[in-house]
């Protein structure tokens, strides 16, 4: 039985602009040609949570295929994000951008280098599409459908409110989710909700705006908050947690990452890019080449709720069904269209 390869090369660039001299992967005796795999950073590293979940993703792809040989490549400059892209095309099969922030760079090195396939971890905007590049992306509205779902079963005032990071890609797409589950769940439930406009500053992290701005939903009467983007939306729950209220995350399981919340916290809408870059690649390893965008939801395990944790007395057993019976339909491709 072949062996696993799992070969991981950890570059550290020099001063800008230049680059350490590396061994190109190979697979090992008895492999019948192996797939070689680069994941670029951007400057922050493995720091960077999307990048370090992109890069997990990778290792678990290469855990589950024989012969897949991967290596990693920290940019030292923002200014060499394309150049260290082409360097790791000239010696791999596949490519990975592992941060939004190399959105234009993979697309100049995806058109510099035809021949190599490209893949871009959820970026804010979309780049053009080229035959060898990939666009991969988790499905947040259906996770924030579940918990928005969730909200309305358990609101008793019929009215919930949801905060957000600036307007656009995954934020969008959180709110979307939010207010198509709570109607879906109690058509007669009011949501609010509100986006963190360009005046407020700190985008994504105004924890203080995103306090405030829940404070007023409740004001209102809201008596479930839902927080997305970073501190922003951490701020949202703080909120709610002070007014002994529930609330429910978004993106990384809160219960672990944000221990004030857990005063509130009902579960998070929780997404796992690790889990979609792993798809994408065991995919292009076994010759399923996807070009363009690619998302994936609940029905690849990407995207779901949390666990329950300390709250979980709250959500009753008939609860419990609805939120099982409305993930099948989800799977599925029920409610939402997929944008």
């Amino acid at each position: 039985m072949l062996g696993l390869l799992l070969l991981v090369l950890v570059l550290r660039p020099g001063p800008a602009g230049s680059h350490p001299p590396v061994t190109r992967p190979s697979a090992p005796a008895g492999c019948s040609g192996g797939f070689r795999v680069g994941f670029v950073t951007d400057i922050a590293g493995l720091d960077s949570t999307v990048d370090a979940q992109g890069w997990a993703g990778l290792q678990e792809a290469a855990h589950l295929r024989p012969c897949i040989a991967v290596e990693l490549l920290r940019s030292s400059d923002p200014a060499s994000y394309r150049a260290d892209l082409e360097l790791l095309a000239d010696r791999n099969e596949l490519v990975i951008a592992g941060s939004f922030l190399l959105t234009e760079a993979v697309g100049a090195a995806a058109a510099d280098r035809p021949t190599t396939h490209f893949a871009l971890v959820d970026p804010l905007l979309m780049p053009a599409i080229r035959p060898n590049l990939a666009v991969i992306s988790v499905r947040e509205d259906q996770a924030a459908f579940l918990a928005g779902a969730l909200a309305a079963m358990v609101s008793r005032t019929k009215i919930v409110g949801g905060v957000y990071g600036p307007e656009g890609g995954a934020m969008t797409r959180y709110r979307h989710g939010f207010e198509k589950g709570a109607a879906a769940a109690d058509s007669s439930v009011t949501v609010l909700g509100a986006y963190q406009g360009a005046p407020e500053g700190r985008p994504f992290g105004n924890p203080a705006w995103g306090e405030a701005q829940a404070r007023s939903f409740i004001a209102g009467g809201a008596d479930v908050i839902f927080g997305a983007g970073g501190s922003t939306g951490e701020g949202a729950l703080q909120a709610a947690a002070l007014n002994h209220l529930f609330c429910i995350g978004a993106g990384e399981d809160e219960f672990l990452t944000d221990p004030p919340a857990r005063a509130c916290l009902l579960t998070s809408a929780q997404t796992h890019p690790e889990r979609a870059v792993r798809s994408a690649v065991l995919e292009a390893a076994a010759g399923a080449w996807k070009p363009g965008p690619t998302q994936y939801g609940i029905a690849d395990g990407a995207v779901g709720l949390a666990p329950f944790h300390a709250l979980d007395s709250s959500i009753t057993p008939a609860l419990r069904a609805r939120l099982l019976e409305l993930t099948g339909e989800l799977a599925a491709g029920g409610f939402l269209d997929g944008n």
